[in-house]
């Protein structure tokens, strides 16, 4: 999930060879992990003798751009690098290609890939990822590490600190580092946005809920929903009061300052609180995937899963050159090869990489998280599943969060709304 916006824009060509000859025609957004499959292309282009040029985007108009590309039958583009999030409205809009539909496409190996079900339309794959995240926990090593924290924590609550496995023992935790205003016992993004909707999904998952039915009705406004948004509001006592206003990157600020001694928050924040040019816990920061219900341990469930990677545009001719580049970007040794620059590999084979591991050790915790979990959007990948969250479950969220509903009347405006909206879009026809 992108959060970074530039307020300039960014127009990047990289060409192997001179413009006039580029061979294939990337697009992305500006961003870390783009810089990761960039350093890719000049090994590319010596091998296969294929050019390619890039255009980069800040992501703010990203999908924007791109959306007009395609409607304008311009065909600027012949590989876009793009969101998972995005993808089926593009596929179902006819602007990108079925990949396994190309010959050799069988060489991805698409089972390395522990998300790839989401990149499946009608038993066809549109898009291969090149990084993955999780949503989780991003903690202090030095904290929990500490001899006499470890002590003070037992003789309180009866058991070792460590990274918590349960919901009860991530609320312990947060409470036993809320010491304000040097430290808060957890970082969260309370602004009204899709942030803030992060932990309530990932708290109704936790608990054994779903967003909707088989019949795609709404059901988060259950007993399970209500008590999944009254524990997110229980956190937030033990967040810094400036965290209902936060956004990934206000989060991402206050951790790597070290006022907090953990951030709900994705994988990508590891990069950046590892950093010692910009964080004061570098060197000093761990990821445990997110906690659950005490009766659901050992139960594979829901967690928040992102990825981007590459797609195939339906207006190229030689899809070949473009399913090469792909089978080159998505490598396991390739992708090993530059996930330092700031991605996770989206292949479980490259996880267990043990020269990766040792400069980035919680890749282990990673590893064990993704295995053990399923890898699940946002949201439903469906053209309405951004304004679920945007128009319905946000500002409903929010609400909740600031006083102004309860708990129980923020859902069922949310579900009544998204209920309305898909009915309109005739899902329930004939249900």
């Amino acid at each position: 999930m992108k959060t970074f916006s530039f307020v300039f824009a960014v127009f990047v060509l990289i060409v192997s060879g001179t413009l006039l000859s580029a061979d294939l025609r990337l697009v992305s957004e500006v961003g870390i992990h783009t810089e990761a499959w960039k350093a890719l292309i000049k090994d590319f282009t010596d091998q296969t003798d294929i050019n390619i040029e890039v255009e980069q985007i800040p992501y703010a108009q990203y999908f924007n751009q791109l959306l007009l590309s395609y409607t304008s039958g311009r065909g600027d583009y012949d590989v876009p690098y793009i969101s998972l999030l995005w993808y089926p409205a593009l596929a179902k809009a006819g602007y990108i290609s079925p990949i396994s539909d190309i010959p050799g496409s069988n060489q991805l190996n698409f089972d390395d890939i522990p998300g790839i079900s989401n990149a499946v339309i009608d038993g066809k794959v549109y898009l291969v990822p090149f990084y993955q995240e999780l949503g989780g926990i991003v903690y202090r090593t030095d904290l929990f590490n500490n001899p006499e924290e470890r002590k003070k924590f037992k003789e309180q609550f009866g058991y070792e600190l460590q990274p918590p496995e349960t919901l009860k023992q991530y609320l312990d935790v947060a409470k036993f580092f809320y010491r304000p205003p040097d430290l808060y016992g957890v970082t969260l993004m309370g602004q009204r946005s899709i942030h803030l909707v992060t932990h309530f999904m990932q708290r109704l998952w936790a608990m054994g809920g779903q967003l909707f039915d088989s019949d795609m009705k709404p059901v988060f406004n259950s007993d399970v929903g209500i008590a999944a948004l009254e524990n997110m509001k229980e956190f937030f006592k033990y967040a810094s009061p400036s965290s209902k206003n936060y956004v990934f990157q206000d989060a991402l600020s206050e951790f790597e300052n070290g006022k907090s001694a953990m951030a709900e928050i994705w994988t990508t924040a590891l990069f950046y609180a590892n950093n010692p040019d910009i964080s004061k816990v570098a060197g000093k920061v761990s990821f445990a995937g997110f906690p659950r219900d005490e009766k659901l341990l050992g139960a594979k469930l829901p967690m928040l899963y992102i990825t981007w990677g590459f797609a195939i545009s339906s207006s190229v001719k030689d899809k070949e050159k473009a399913l090469e580049w792909i089978k080159f970007a998505t490598k396991p040794e390739n992708e090993i090869k530059v996930s330092q620059i700031g991605c996770i590999p989206a292949r479980l084979s490259a996880l267990d990489d043990s020269r990766l591991i040792e400069k980035l050790p919680w890749l282990s915790m990673f590893k064990e998280a993704i295995e053990n979990c399923i890898p699940t959007p946002l949201y439903p990948l469906i053209p309405e599943g951004q304004q679920i969250l945007s128009d319905y479950l946000a500002p409903n969220i929010s609400d909740y969060l600031s006083g102004v509903k309860t708990a129980k009347q923020a859902l069922d405006d949310a579900a009544n709304g998204v209920y309305k909206l898909l009915e309109e879009q005739g899902y329930y026809k004939g249900k």
